[in-house]
């Protein structure tokens, strides 16, 4: 037999996405402020797209930062467009550069707030341009908590300086607010922050040696290796305790305030009810009226062509803005339908509640429900919360997983994984610590008294999740503050 090639027709199928798809599932899974973002970017190319001028006003968008200048469309009394709209320029002319000062100020615009607040320092102390470009390097290089973790001889081989370089720089910066910053360890972030307040002793120095002695509770070997007496260690432990081991974490709280939701979660007659909230919901138009104008004026076919792409992809966005906000509000209100619970009594009492249960009530595939959730922040009358966070899985009752070795009990009841968490954190902190703290045991007993039968291992867990020690880390933690307070 011999084989031959051959041309044949054979017909299938097969999902494609066009840009246009692929472009409505990115605008799904943003939140307002990034979709402000990404419209004020598409605004820039397309002279068809503006904001809503009065949406735009309320939502404070003429209070903008220094970078971005509003710009007046004057429109025409045409159905559907107002007298003038507005359209945001984003004006980025500072280019790339190798000298530092220049570097420190194109970077203090894009860098969260605990990095410029670093930078803007090193713009004001660092005069040499070495040191100044090597502190620069070295922000990067700080972990969530603000510690400069890597070895001396991990970082000069990385950046290829000097260690004497990065010795006399790194004297400069951990010079720098917020105390304790560039510290390479707990010890020395805490050493850091008592030399700033000029209460460092030799005492001081050698507790933050032996912080080992102190975590585990040994308060007689503590004072022994600070040669001093047990009941001379209180003002001591109480200056230490009184220091920030995180000297980052302000500005992540900071930043956290400022976070606006994009749902917001009001009382109404029938329960509680989620909104879009239009402070941060962009609002665009399309210049029809420009187009039209423009089109009847004698230009080339491929300006014509150029404007015709244009006013399309506009009409298009505005569509897929308006069909995210619709998709979003359903998932909001089905999420928030199904979480009365936890609206009326806080996190106890939120129901378990998977991607499945959102979709198959709206006839939304599960990929959509988690894009439109994603990112997503919701004011409740409970705080603030991811809306992904009002998503649980079941935990005990029937079908559950709950109960000691898997088994379930006849009285245990479907609970959620959060709800659980929030009941052992409030048992803990509950707790009389320092004479029984709770044990994993007792939190399971605990539990089961509630009608909720979950493993202790299970407990173990959640207890891990939540930042919450054994009952023996407790206990030694309870003892160390009351001989900080005593005097």
């Amino acid at each position: 037999m011999v084989l031959a090639p051959r041309i044949e027709i054979k017909q299938s199928q097969k999902l494609m996405m066009n840009p246009q798809m692929q472009q409505a599932i990115q605008l799904l899974q943003l939140t307002n402020v990034q979709l402000t973002d990404m419209l004020t970017r598409e605004m820039e190319q397309n002279p068809f797209l503006a904001f809503d001028a009065q949406h735009y006003r309320e939502a404070g968008g003429e209070k903008g930062a220094p970078q971005e200048r509003a710009v007046r469309v004057q429109g025409t009394s045409g159905a559907g467009l107002g007298a003038d709209v507005v359209a945001v320029r984003v004006d980025f002319s500072a280019g790339e550069s190798s000298d530092t000062p220049q570097r420190l100020e194109q970077t203090l615009v894009d860098t969260p707030s605990f990095s410029a607040h670093l930078i803007g320092q090193i713009g004001e102390e660092l005069k040499h341009r070495e040191e100044a470009a090597l502190a620069l390097e070295l922000v990067g290089w700080l972990d969530d908590d603000g510690y400069l973790r890597e070895t001396d001889a991990e970082i000069c081989n990385t950046l290829e300086v000097e260690p004497s370089l990065l010795i006399q720089t790194l004297s400069q910066l951990q010079g720098f607010t917020p105390s304790g910053v560039f510290a390479r360890n707990l010890s020395d972030c805490l050493r850091l922050q008592l030399l700033a307040q000029g209460s460092l002793t030799p005492t001081h120095s050698a507790l933050l040696e032996n912080l080992d002695l102190l975590g585990r509770g040994d308060l007689g070997a503590l004072a022994a290796a600070a040669q001093i007496a047990v009941e001379d260690l209180p003002p001591y432990l109480q200056n230490i305790r009184a220091l920030d081991p995180r000297p980052a974490a302000s500005f992540e709280a900071q930043a956290e305030s400022v976070a606006l939701p994009d749902i917001v979660v009001l009382e109404g007659e029938s329960g509680w009810q989620a909104y879009l909230n239009e402070a941060t919901l962009p609002s665009v138009l399309v210049l029809e009226r420009d187009w039209e104008e423009m089109a009847t004026r004698k230009i080339t076919d491929d300006e014509r062509n150029f404007m015709k792409a244009n006013v399309q992809s506009a009409r298009w966005l505005k569509k897929a803005t308006q069909q995210r906000a619709a998709t979003l509000l359903r998932v909001a209100r089905a999420i928030v339908g199904r979480q009365q619970g936890f609206l009326n009594q806080g996190m106890m009492a939120l129901e378990p509640l998977v991607l499945r249960d959102i979709s198959q009530a709206l006839e939304l595939h599960e990929s959509t429900v988690s894009r439109s959730a994603s990112g997503k922040l919701v004011q409740t009358p409970k705080g603030v919360f991811y809306l992904k966070d009002l998503f649980s899985t079941a935990l005990g009752g029937k079908g559950g997983k709950g109960g000691k070795d898997g088994k379930r009990g006849s009285n245990t009841k479907a609970t959620s994984s959060a709800a659980i968490k929030a009941r052992i954190a409030e048992a803990v902190a509950e707790e009389v610590t320092h004479i029984s703290p709770l044990s994993d045991e007792a939190l399971v007993a605990l539990l089961g008294e509630a009608g909720i039968e979950v493993a202790r291992r299970t407990v173990a867990k959640y207890r891990k999740a939540l930042n919450i020690g054994s009952s023996a880390q407790r206990k030694r933690a309870a003892k160390i503050a009351r001989a900080a307070t005593n005097k």
